[in-house]
């Protein structure tokens, strides 16, 4: 028995010994739940000094990272943040917030010159919508304008409108037959056209002076500004006809 009581005091022993021993070499591990954990605030729409100030003051270290335009929120407010509203974080931890670089606007260039397929790559390119609108009047065909005016300053989402110039309106040529060359280019000026190439054929001498002969034809389709060609009956007015009392008979 006096063996056994002795075996059993050396165990007891060698176990409170083996306890202190790994007490002092291997010490417990911190308790991880012994942390102070708080909530992030909602720190959206906040000018970026004052959610650096509100997040200081909780033990957060916050770090700007990123400026993205918006439409409604004023330039360096809070639009996004990491953690999220509501989460919770050790002190310590960093917050990332990302700040507005408020509106985006571009400038309407000066498209003049352009080919209409350019001119609305280049808008479209800008950040623009557009609307590519024909229209007739005053102006070679192919100008190009934009409403706004070239060098507005727009807020985008924007709209630009490019007009394309088709050139003057198309009128119909009228019937010149029958009149008197002398007649013939006011009428045609009233239109906005022009008189074209002017011919003479002198075997028509019972209508004098007047129009035997148009192109294009009348009732045809021209665009202002374009020319209408004319055969007048006899002889132009500046020519000297042949006879005795001619050139000829005046060099012997």
């Amino acid at each position: 028995m006096r063996l056994v009581r002795v075996l059993c005091l050396a165990g007891v022993m060698f176990l409170i010994g083996y306890g202190l021993a790994a007490w002092k070499l291997f010490p417990a591990a911190d308790d991880p739940t012994d942390v102070d954990f708080t909530e992030v605030p909602d720190l959206m729409g906040a000018p970026f000094d004052d959610a650096d100030r509100q997040l200081a003051e909780l033990g957060f270290v916050p770090v700007e990272r990123g400026r993205l335009n918006h439409e409604e929120v004023a330039a360096g407010a809070v639009i996004a943040q990491r953690p999220l509203p509501g989460q919770v974080a050790r002190t310590g931890d960093t917050v990332v917030l990302t700040t507005s670089a408020g509106v985006e606007t571009r400038i309407v260039p000066d498209l003049a010159g352009l080919p209409t397929n350019e001119a609305a790559t280049l808008l479209t390119r800008l950040g623009f919508d557009i609307d590519v609108e024909e229209t007739e009047g005053v102006g070679t065909a192919g100008a190009i304008r934009t409403e706004p005016a070239a060098g507005t300053r727009l807020t985008l989402p924007a709209r630009v409108r490019l007009f394309v110039s088709q050139g003057r309106a198309i009128v119909s040529v009228p019937d010149l037959r029958g009149r008197h060359v002398d007649d013939v280019e006011a009428l045609l000026e009233e239109l906005e056209l022009r008189l074209g190439a002017v011919r003479y054929q002198v075997d028509a001498p019972d209508v004098q002076g007047r129009v035997i002969f148009q192109s294009p034809e009348p009732g045809s389709s021209l665009r202002g500004e374009g020319r209408v060609s004319v055969i007048i009956a006899g002889t132009p007015p500046d020519s000297i006809p042949d006879g005795p009392q001619g050139p000829q008979s005046q060099e012997g």
